[in-house]
């Protein structure tokens, strides 16, 4: 609530002494003449201020003791289960696979319906690799997916603030991490673990996340390292973002979110999941 005084100093027309007056902080202002008379002039300032700082006053509430605090926004609506959302990916993903994606675009109205808010049923953290758009991939179009790309399908402390924001604010109850096949960044990360090469700046920065899915892979599949490596680091990060805010872990334990990792292969266009 802003105070009084910081109102009443905004009125025009208004002298300094009759403000802090009119807060209790001065004697009353003096409005005789220099031979301590009362003119007429000063009477109408006299008044016209009164009725100006009577108007203002009328306008201000009471300082609250606490501050007011509003009610918490009501939780989006769920439109559809973590099974159905994840049945719509799987159902997608089928009908793009065998050549039947649906291209349309959105009509002008469905654009101008979306303008007005969004409730995205599956948040796709993927790859940026150019080939895996997840609305293609999964025939989905605009308003259905929320997506996070960045190369490796690795998530950020940012990245897992967008993740979290779309199921806490917008609803989304499935969450899925999907990597692909020939992942460069992963391939990167190999090079990097197995041939000790150098990469420079953001680069190496990029690959350091998936480094130790690469660790671990090589531990059980050395033979196609890369490949297993690209699975090792989805489902990896699949389990951490299970545990890495409270929000998702509540939301997991009541059964309004799943997450589950998945791989899409470039040769044939199937998403293969692990649930």
């Amino acid at each position: 609530m802003v105070s009084r005084r910081i109102l009443l100093g905004a009125l025009a027309g208004l002298a300094a002494p009759a403000l802090a007056f009119a807060e209790g902080d001065g004697p009353a202002p003096n409005l005789l003449t220099r031979k301590g008379r009362r003119t007429s002039s000063a009477l109408r300032h006299q008044a016209t201020d009164k009725a100006a700082l009577d108007k203002a006053l009328a306008t201000v509430k009471p300082l609250e003791t606490e501050p007011a605090h509003a009610a918490p926004a009501a939780e989006p609506a769920q439109a559809v289960s973590p099974d159905e959302a994840l049945g719509r990916l799987k159902q997608g993903n089928a009908i793009f696979a065998r050549g039947g994606a649906n291209l349309v675009l959105p009509t002008t109205a469905r654009v101008a319906e979306l303008a007005k808010g969004q409730a995205p049923f599956a948040v796709v953290i993927g790859c940026a690799d150019s080939r895996t758009a997840p609305e293609l991939v999964f025939d989905c179009n605009l308003g259905e997916l929320f997506v996070i790309r960045v190369a490796g399908s690795t998530v950020s402390r940012e990245g897992l603030g967008s993740i979290v924001y779309a199921v806490e604010h917008l609803g989304a109850p499935l969450i899925v991490v999907l990597g692909h096949t020939k992942c460069g960044a992963v391939g990167a990360a190999v090079d990097v673990a197995k041939k000790h090469s150098e990469l420079h700046g953001a680069l190496h920065e990029m690959v350091l996340p998936i480094l130790p899915a690469v660790l671990e892979a090589d531990e059980t599949h050395p033979a196609d390292l890369q490949d297993a490596a690209i699975r090792r680091n989805v489902r990896d990060i699949a389990g951490r973002l299970k545990v890495a805010d409270g929000v998702l872990a509540e939301r997991i334990h009541e059964g309004r979110l799943k997450v589950v990792s998945a791989c899409y292969d470039l040769t044939t266009g199937v998403v293969s999941f692990d649930a």
